[in-house]
């Protein structure tokens, strides 16, 4: 049997009916009904739940609240929240404590790409208590400046999608969060949206507005001070990856949302350092020390220190908030592409070698050993001969043997 879901639902129709909707799916999801948050919370007590999927409207301790106090009791749990009203409020509202928002009516291919999609990778972290902070994030912290920045131009008389489409680019935090209240606000589409320029445009500048100063979606750089990482060069090694990223795939003519795409996914891609030197600064000093006196990789270190890596963290923090599996793929193998197996260029090449070339140009963007450009995995995919193409696009010539010489086995 498959993950145990837990269906909340008030209205007796509409939970008839989400009954019928779901059979289909009861040989792969270990299904559950009530009508109350009181009931739901009952059966969480009583044996463990992988997802909760509750309707906002109920009687009593309201769904919202009831998904506020899953999160208190078991922040591992998936939280989905479902209403009719798909007002932006409502889901920027429902976001603030689920993971997903779903508008009705749904189909039951709908919940379980939505399942599936924010469950991934959840395997990679082995630590229930590393798992448990991920699933209760709601925030990540921005840089001070940029979010000063666009705190100021959103209250501005001028303010427009591309102003705000030209500062929120450059912080993985707002990003981030931001394709995640778009993704929830248009689930219905075809395909998830990962650029911050579609994310706005669908958005509204005033619903942006309000994102930034009523609702503050956004983060300042609280709770990140005790951070041992230089976070200014964490967010600089991004923006460096992913334009490189973007001029990869340019290069590969895949037309302007694989170049986007390419951006987003090599901006995001070390989100997990972030969450992993903000939340635990003592335990990721450790990290550095191991880098530092035992010339360790950096996801090595990371995982003698935590049993996962900053692309084990990042990758399934993506994945609950739902920002596209070819963003989620990059983050999580950007490292060791070689144990995703699959033809052709993607994200996740690009990615790669973006990281690999900058990290070798600056000694500064790792403390460890310096990640090795995979030329079995470019050679796997028919990638290799693109590479003097690659480097060129991206800027930078041919430094020092890793990134010169095939990866070693």
């Amino acid at each position: 049997m498959g993950k145990r879901v837990l269906c909340v639902m008030e209205d007796p129709s509409e939970l008839s009916s989400l009954q019928t909707m779901l059979a289909s799916l009861s040989g792969e999801l270990e299904l559950s009904f009530v009508a109350k948050a009181e009931e739901a919370l009952a059966v969480l007590d009583q044996s463990p739940v992988d997802v909760i999927l509750s309707g906002i409207h109920l009687t009593g301790m309201g769904g919202l609240e009831l998904l506020a106090e899953v999160k208190r009791r078991a922040p591992h749990v998936t939280r989905i929240a479902s209403s009719g009203c798909a007002h932006r409020v409502t889901i920027v509202s429902a976001l603030e404590v689920a993971h997903q928002f779903i508008p009705t009516p749904f189909t039951a291919e709908v919940l379980k790409a939505t399942i599936a999609r924010a469950s991934a990778l959840g395997t990679r972290l082995t630590d229930e208590s590393l798992r448990s902070l991920i699933a209760g994030i709601r925030t990540l912290p921005s840089l001070p400046h940029l979010y000063q920045e666009l705190v100021s131009a959103m209250g501005s008389a001028t303010a427009s999608a591309d102003i705000a489409n030209r500062i929120i680019s450059q912080d993985m935090a707002m990003v981030s969060k931001l394709l995640q209240v778009v993704n929830s606000a248009f689930f219905g589409l075809r395909r998830t949206i990962s650029s911050p320029a579609h994310a706005i445009a669908l958005l509204g500048i005033d619903s942006v507005k309000s994102l930034v100063l009523s609702v503050q979606v956004f983060a300042q750089f609280e709770g990140a001070k005790r951070s041992p990482l230089p976070l200014e060069a964490l967010w600089k090694h991004g923006l460096i990856t992913g334009t490189s990223a973007r001029d990869i795939a340019k290069s590969q003519d895949v037309g302007s949302i694989g170049v986007e795409g390419a951006f987003m996914a090599g901006l995001l891609h070390d989100i997990g350092l972030l969450v992993l030197a903000t939340n635990f600064p003592d335990e990721y000093g450790d990290v550095l020390t191991g880098l530092r006196d035992h010339r360790l990789s950096v996801c090595d270190a990371e995982r003698s220190v935590f049993k996962a890596s900053h692309e084990d963290v990042g990758a399934y923090l993506l994945g609950l908030w739902g920002v596209s599996d070819a963003i989620v793929e990059a983050v999580a193998f950007h490292h060791h592409p070689g144990e995703r197996g699959q033809e052709g260029f993607s994200s996740l090449a690009a990615v790669h070698v973006a990281n690999s070339l900058e990290e070798a140009s600056d000694p500064l963007a790792t403390s460890g050993i310096p990640t090795p450009i995979d030329h079995e995995y470019l050679t796997a995919c028919g990638l290799a001969g693109h590479l003097p193409v690659w480097h060129k696009a991206a800027g930078h010539s041919i430094v020092g043997e890793s990134v010169a010489a095939p990866a070693k086995a």
